[in-house]
């Protein structure tokens, strides 16, 4: 996935601090409600393999997959848990109520499987976001 970003400040370990407009569910016509004028900016540490300077609106690309995999450990791990839960339950003949519980607890053991996902993915590649190209200087 590929957006526009500006470069707030660089970093001596090579990296940039960016910020990104997020485009929200509305499109992205903050003119034209208001609402959310203030809660689209989102701030960033990316990789400068280019050498982009403070102040410029660059390119940052972050992998298509990595996004994918955060949705899915985010949205989909918890249902899987949640309705896994209630199967064991049913499984060893509990009555609802001991499945609904059943199902809780999995649904709240699936933040920690999350969690353990989210380090391992990050240990993996701690910046996954670089900048590729220079849009213009400001």
């Amino acid at each position: 996935m590929i957006q526009e970003a500006i470069i707030t400040a660089i970093r001596e370990d090579g990296l940039a601090e960016v910020v990104v407009e997020r485009m929200g569910v509305c499109g992205g016509d903050c003119e034209g409600c208001s609402q959310c004028k203030y809660e689209n900016l989102m701030k960033s540490v990316v990789r400068n393999p280019i050498g982009a300077a403070r102040g410029q609106h660059v390119y940052i690309e972050t992998p298509t997959l990595g996004i994918f995999k955060g949705a899915f450990a985010i949205y989909v791990i918890p249902l899987i848990m949640l309705f896994a839960g209630y199967g064991l339950g049913a499984l060893l003949g509990m009555k609802e109520g001991f499945c609904m519980l059943c199902a809780f607890g999995a649904l709240v053991l699936s933040y920690f499987v999350i969690k353990l996902i989210s380090e391992r993915l990050h240990s993996k590649d701690p910046v996954p976001s670089e900048i590729i190209d220079i849009i213009y200087d400001q």
